[in-house]
């Protein structure tokens, strides 16, 4: 598919009128560039570790311009099958919207000119001018992968599918020193480069013992429980509550040789006391996702009762600055202790084993 960008120039003053009628036009989302900072109330509603800390890029800290973009999805002669590169149909990157002809766009890009102008008679709505741009799924889908380059954790090289092993790296995988993880993340789910996946790998290295079962709260890619399966766990429960991880977990099982009667994914929420979830406790349990969510499972009666007696749970995702919030909800709940904080540049991996 193609995808049509439309940009309107208008100001921040404006943006809500100006958004108010790209959508009467028929448009169901948009994208709002500005130099306003979010507020608290916003930023905890996000639950976002990662928020810019900067504004977009083309404003200035006193620019009061802002941009109203939205996308129109239309046909491409040209169209192919997602992620030739290996084989591997990941829909989840995708926008699932309608498909517009050239004649609906033209009438539509009409129809909001119009109303601009209408607008403008009665506000200041800045420039008010419209840009087009056009992009197609198959940039969108392959160009991350020139960024995903092999990365070594520990005693594992996580290495991307469509590369061969590097020549600097090649004597250490000989000799058994790095074990090798093949990996194709899809665009949707962790490549294993970011601090916090690396954190959450090194404290399950540390902790997980050969034989051991593993529980994974927000498996992804799968990259932490098929490192898990190369390290010698005999079984990997992965959880998601969203079941476009599926194919992305079974093709990298695949590529890697692994057992699939050992990597079982469920499509689950931890969080809801009242979920199913009939494959008893683990002596390891990792979780690499949001702080809140770390917090939420700390809490008496969420992930303590999936947690074997002295088992261990591994937490990451979560920015140094969220370390106190974290270290409280484990205080808050008598079978935790906290046994060891990693921490990789600004974030941190808490560490707690279950003692009562």
């Amino acid at each position: 598919m193609r995808w049509i960008s439309v940009t309107v120039n208008t100001t921040v003053q404006a943006e809500d009128l100006v958004s108010s009628a790209v959508l009467a036009c028929g448009v169901t989302g948009v994208q709002i560039d500005d130099s306003v900072p979010p507020t608290a109330r916003e930023m905890e509603a996000m639950h976002n570790d990662m928020l810019p800390e900067t504004a977009p890029e083309g404003f200035s800290g006193s620019d009061r311009s802002a941009r109203v973009i939205f996308y129109l999805r239309t046909a491409d002669p040209s169209d192919r099958e997602p992620d030739s590169v290996s084989g591997l149909k990941d829909d989840s990157y995708s926008i699932h919207d309608r498909i517009y002809s050239e004649e609906e766009i033209r009438q539509l890009l009409n129809d909001l000119s119009s109303r601009l102008e209408g607008l403008r008679q009665r506000s200041d709505i800045g420039p008010g001018t419209m840009e087009l741009s056009s992009t197609s799924d198959s940039d969108w889908i392959d160009n991350w992968k020139q960024y995903y380059v092999p990365i070594v954790i520990e005693n594992m090289l996580i290495l991307p599918e469509w590369m061969d092993v590097p020549e600097e790296h090649s004597a250490a995988v000989r000799s058994g020193e790095l074990t090798v993880v093949k990996l194709n993340p899809g665009t949707a789910f962790g490549t294993g480069s970011h601090e916090t996946t690396k954190l959450a790998i090194q404290g399950l290295l540390r902790y997980m013992r050969k034989g051991d079962r593993l529980l994974d709260i927000g498996t992804g890619s799968g990259i932490i429980g098929l490192c898990a399966l190369a390290c010698g766990a005999s079984e990997v429960v992965g959880t998601e509550i969203d079941s476009a991880c599926i194919p992305s977990v079974e093709h990298n099982m695949r590529i890697n040789g692994a057992d699939s009667s050992r990597f079982t994914v469920e499509i689950t929420n931890l969080l809801d006391p009242s979920c199913v979830f009939p494959h008893g406790t683990f002596p390891v349990i990792t979780a690499n996702i949001l702080a809140p969510v770390i917090a939420a499972l700390a809490a008496p009666g969420f992930a303590d009762r999936f947690a074997r007696r002295d088992g261990y749970f591994i937490t990451s995702g979560l920015a140094a600055a969220r370390e106190k919030e974290i270290l409280d909800a484990f205080s808050r709940n008598p079978s935790w202790q906290v046994r060891e904080i990693l921490r990789m540049n600004d974030w941190i991996s808490v560490i707690a084993q279950k003692v009562i």
